[in-house]
């Protein structure tokens, strides 16, 4: 039965090296996932063709109101926002984990300082 499956599935998008070690159940899963984002991919598409092509006629017939590209694509500055956010989590993720070095460089030297001091003692 996976056999009869094995070329449909790669067609679709699976791995043949991940199809082999997928159940049933699985496949179909990831079969359904692939098939919504082709479908999405597809509504995506069409809606970018239908709003060129109203851009298009309005640029024709009134070039002077043509709208500016954030209010065409309004969806595109929330996206540019949570780019921005990530970018700054990723910026603070940053810093945390320089401070924690930072951090753990003074105690290895106060360690060192600490065994060398003990070593003069002896």
């Amino acid at each position: 039965m996976l056999e009869d499956l094995y070329p449909q599935a790669v067609q679709i998008g699976i791995s043949s090296t991940d199809f082999w070690s997928m159940t049933f159940d699985e496949i179909m899963v990831q079969v359904e996932a692939n098939k919504k984002r082709h479908e999405n991919g597809l509504r995506e598409k069409a809606m970018f063709d239908y709003s060129q092509q109203r851009m298009a006629i309005f640029a024709f017939n009134d070039p002077k109101n043509f709208p500016k590209f954030e209010e065409a694509y309004p969806f595109l500055a929330a996206i540019e926002k949570e780019v921005q956010q990530g970018l700054s989590e990723e910026e603070q993720h940053r810093q945390d984990m320089q401070r924690d070095q930072e951090i753990m460089m003074k105690n290895i030297q106060a360690i060192q300082a600490t065994k060398e001091r003990n070593k003069n003692k002896q």
